[in-house]
């Protein structure tokens, strides 16, 4: 068979499935090796692409098909009205994405997921032909496990699992804020700004500051110290130190306990 020819039936093939067929198949089909059939499957799309067809040949569902371009998509939209406005709600949504993020899970782990029921929600998917039942969970009851199906792929245009958007770049990340913005809610601008402390005011020591509230409660702060009288003039203040009189001595060695005075001039310290 020529190769013009073996490009005719496998776009014979392609046209007369409508779900994806995978190449091993296509191989088996045609008599062909798996890597000469993936060959001629680009070969068949770039003619498509050249002659500007409105048909392209896709990889989705984990095989190739036939498809519309999606510019076109508008007209196949008024021919199939009905069948494309069939949406799914957002329950069955949730729940499939659930079900394709986290498969296999029973529907006690979904629920536990969704915090509500979903029974009618796996119905839908179920005979919308995007999920299936497939095994039992080894464990108590041996509950159903779901898992998606190959027309989910080719539902949502994947190829396979791993063609789907990650989940990290579906959650939306809010960027990190400064430790100022995180402690007053505020941006830093806007911050507000700690009251100015006057200038005049100076920093006492505590006993200074006691004797300031004494004053402030109506009573007259303690003298710590005795204040030196202004008045007197430093000559005063000589002559008043020579003007001592020896009898402050005098009684100052009386006021010693007699052992001390037998002892002579150091007195004893007492242990």
């Amino acid at each position: 068979m020529e190769n013009q020819d073996i490009l005719r039936h496998l776009e014979t093939l392609l046209f007369i499935t409508d779900k994806p067929i995978p190449s091993e198949k296509l191989a088996a089909l045609l008599e062909r090796e798996e890597p000469a059939v993936r060959d001629l499957l680009g070969q068949l799309q770039n003619s498509y692409m050249d002659s500007g067809r409105a048909l392209q040949v896709v990889e989705s569902g984990g095989g190739f098909q036939l498809a519309t371009k999606p510019e076109y998509a508008s007209c196949v939209r008024k021919l199939y009205r009905e069948r494309m406005t069939a949406r799914l709600s957002v329950a069955s949504l949730e729940t499939l994405a659930i079900i394709a993020y986290r498969q296999p899970l029973t529907r006690a782990e979904i629920e536990t997921i969704r915090g509500v029921e979903v029974i009618a929600a796996l119905e839908t998917l179920v005979e919308r032909g995007l999920i299936k039942v497939d095994g039992r969970k080894e464990t108590v009851g041996r509950p159903l496990l779901y898992v998606t199906t190959p027309e989910f792929l080719r539902f949502f245009g994947f190829n396979s699992l791993e063609d789907m958007p990650k989940l990290e770049t579906l959650v939306e990340k809010k960027p990190e804020q400064p430790q100022e913005e995180q402690d007053t809610g505020l941006p830093v601008d806007e911050t507000p700004a700690a009251p100015p402390e006057p200038e005049n005011q100076q920093q006492l020591p505590m006993d200074e500051e006691n004797a300031a509230g004494n004053n402030q409660d109506g009573g007259e702060p303690e003298q710590t110290a005795q204040e030196p009288d202004n008045e007197n003039s430093p000559e005063d203040k000589d002559a008043g130190a020579q003007d001592t009189p020896q009898d402050d001595v005098g009684s100052a060695e009386s006021s010693l306990p007699a052992e001390e005075k037998e002892a002579g001039e150091e007195p004893k310290t007492e242990q």
